[in-house]
């Protein structure tokens, strides 16, 4: 099905053809039983014309740099009502006072990098009532890194606790009690050195000046790499063990403080994390997206001639950023930002194109591509040829030829369950969506002026998100890092997210290459650029009225303040799903 323009029925899916996902619970060693997948599709149709919330961007901070990693990773600190930003160029943390936020104000910085010794980097920052916790890089990446914990309002350095190699997202546990750390733990560029992933569990119940650590490993599932890659679980390093290959991400925690679920991103994977027990229990397949199937478009070309989003056989690897778990029906569920990621490095990449590979032209239904009758068309640059695909999946018998296709990323945000059962994932949404509303920019890159240039890649890509609650009602934001913006979907029900809202700042009038980069505009002129860290705060904990979304643009630096106003009605449309069956392609009404 080729679509030059957007479709009326954004968001409608008939079937959203995931596949694959089995749960694991691999610590002692043994499989739990697998099941297959479905999942509902939203359909923003059914809102009957009344959203129930909306997003009004009210301020914005400019820290005056461009593609310098000015405004990163954010947490909103409700007491203090300031907004604590990552600050790459500054290696550390900008400090908003965000009182009034249609005016946020830098009251002042946490100068990481150069106040401790063997630190280069901030990655990460997490708020508790009383602390706040910043990720800190080690000069040499692969050493291990740091956890510094400030006094909010005075900014003085409380303490610091050791953690693993290149800590990434930091967030506490609700009880405050606890700082969980993903140490990704990534190689050095010729392989040389492969660090163990980890998770690092701060506790910090005898306070900040005396915290203790443990260290949730994976070195249990050493040994089973062949189970875990049946299993669907990516583990491709040149001679990695698991517990070297799986690279944290991102992690998110339990209402209860109990347990703790962290991205593997690169692995395609989610583990399950005992925080008391520092100790991972179970490892969750995220499987693959079949772009062939209705309901799953997307735009594969830049040399198509603009938008043209349609079915191709190709598998799309979820490979989830940011994660979010919520409990909207006492069944907590996690929300992935299914950006995708590639392993490229000097001594080794993944990375290729289609037209590079040989292609099995017996795997292969042409009678089923529309327009496409052969494998030499297919491997065309306006089809799939430029597209990027991975090496290590698809040469299904070894024999050096591929019979399978798979991409990096779902263009799109899914919902799960804990274990691991896919519920919904938003399908084409993403790109049909900003296609519509922005036809001419469509697959626009974050730092240059490139319509159509992303969609060999990842497209939209969706990368940062946080959940909030809204009087009775669950909504997920979204930031798509190269086009920009942010996407709202009500989740109240899991299993029939329904699409809200889209909203982007971003001016394509302005010429970003020649205004921004030679100096000729400050760094936010075009607008609101690659938003990266998203965070909420409830109208209690909000300093107006009303709740707010900051959102933290990597690279226009700037930091962005939205409102969130709802709808006084108690009984709003929130719209219905189109539900089917994700194994013969045809819906059927059958919800997972």
């Amino acid at each position: 099905m080729e679509r030059s323009q957007q479709t009326s029925d954004i968001g409608r899916r008939a079937v959203l053809g995931l596949t694959g996902g089995t749960v694991l619970g691999l610590l002692a060693g043994t499989a739990v039983a697998g099941h297959d997948q479905a999942a509902s599709g939203s359909d923003s149709g059914g809102l009957s014309g009344t959203e129930t919330i909306t997003l009004e961007q009210i301020g914005r901070y400019e820290s005056g740099l461009f593609d310098e990693g000015g405004a990163e990773i954010i947490a909103y600190h409700a007491p203090t009502q300031r907004l604590f930003v990552i600050n790459a160029d500054l290696g550390g943390v900008d400090v908003l006072d965000v009182s009034e936020p249609t005016a946020p104000e830098k009251v002042g910085a946490i100068d990481a990098a150069s106040e401790l010794d063997g630190v280069s980097s901030a990655n990460s920052v997490a708020t508790s009532a009383d602390v706040v916790a910043v990720a800190l890089e080690a000069e040499i990446a692969q050493d291990p890194g740091q956890v510094g914990l400030y006094d909010p309002a005075t900014l003085e350095r409380l303490g610091t606790a050791p953690v693993g190699p290149l800590p990434d997202k930091v967030t506490f546990t609700p009880d405050g009690t606890r700082v969980l750390v993903a140490n990704e733990g990534e190689p050095t560029d010729n392989y040389a050195y492969d660090p163990r992933g980890s998770v690092s569990i701060v506790d910090l119940s005898d306070g900040a000046a005396a915290p203790t650590v443990s260290t949730a490993d994976f070195t249990a599932f050493d040994g089973k790499e062949d189970q875990l890659r049946k299993q669907g679980i990516r583990i491709f390093g040149p001679n990695a063990s698991a517990s070297q290959d799986f690279e944290p991400e991102y992690v998110t925690v339990s209402d209860d403080s109990k347990t703790a679920w962290v991205s593997l991103q690169e692995n395609n994977a989610i583990a399950e994390l005992d925080i008391d027990a520092a100790k991972i229990k179970n490892l969750l397949p995220l499987g693959f997206k079949d772009y062939s199937l209705a309901g799953n478009e997307l735009d594969a070309s830049n040399e198509d001639g603009g938008v043209n989003i349609r079915n191709w056989p190709i598998n799309g690897i979820l490979q989830p950023d940011a994660i979010g778990a919520y409990n909207p029906d006492g069944n907590t569920y996690l929300v992935t930002a299914n950006e995708g990621d590639s392993r490229d490095y000097d001594s080794f990449s993944e990375e290729a194109e289609v037209s590079d590979l040989r292609l099995d032209p017996e795997a292969f239904d042409f009678d089923e591509i529309e327009g496409i009758d052969s494998v030499e068309e297919l491997q065309q640059p306006e089809h799939l040829g430029a597209k990027g695909v991975t090496t290590t999946l698809g040469d299904v018998d070894g024999d050096g030829r591929y019979e399978e296709l798979y991409v990096f990323g779902g263009r799109s945000f899914s919902i799960f369950t804990t274990n691991g059962k896919r519920v919904f994932d938003s399908g084409s949404d993403f790109e049909d969506i900003t296609a519509e509303r922005f036809g001419d920019q469509f697959n626009n890159d974050n730092n240059e002026h490139d319509p159509d240039g992303r969609s060999d890649n990842k497209g939209p890509e969706p990368e940062g998100l946080t959940i909030g609650q809204v009087g009775d009602r669950y909504y997920a934001f979204i930031g798509l890092e190269r086009i920009g913006g942010v996407m709202v979907y009500d989740i109240t029900d899991p299993e029939c997210a329904t699409f809200v809202e889209y909203v982007n700042n971003r001016d394509f009038s302005v010429d970003i290459e020649a205004a921004i980069e030679d100096g000729d505009a400050p760094a936010g002129a075009a607008g609101d650029l690659g938003p990266e860290g998203l965070d909420f705060a409830t109208a209690e904990e909000s300093p107006i009225d009303d709740p707010l979304v900051f959102v933290g643009h990597e690279i226009s630096g700037t930091t962005a303040i939205l409102r969130v106003t709802s709808d006084e009605s108690d009984d709003v449309a929130v719209g219905s799903c189109s539900v089917g069956s994700r194994g013969n392609g045809r819906g059927n009404g059958r919800r997972s």
